[in-house]
């Protein structure tokens, strides 16, 4: 079934085709000296976005998260005054 086939696309992309492609770019950096570090974009592999949007949704769903906590957990870095939690309507003061 289709199911089987995307579950099976994305075990190859995960336990094959990422760990060859880190091997290989760590590899390649090292050849090239210090200061030089390949990484492949994960983002752009189209094979992966369900699970992309999966985790992009529970982080948007976690409101006990900070803004830069949530950046931190899609790969993203800090942004300024985002360590602060952002009170919803719903939210009542602490006791």
């Amino acid at each position: 079934t289709y199911a089987n086939y995307r579950e099976a696309n994305l075990s190859f992309w995960r336990q094959t085709v990422l760990p060859l492609v880190n091997r290989t770019a760590k590899a390649l950096s090292r050849w090239l000296g210090e200061g030089a570090q390949l990484r492949p974009d994960v983002d752009a592999i189209e094979a992966l976005n369900s699970e992309r949007e999966r985790l992009w949704q529970r982080v948007q769903a976690a409101d006990f998260l900070t803004l830069n906590e949530k950046r931190a957990l899609v790969g993203y870095g800090p942004v300024d005054g985002g360590d602060a939690l952002a009170r919803g309507a719903s939210q009542a003061d602490p006791l």
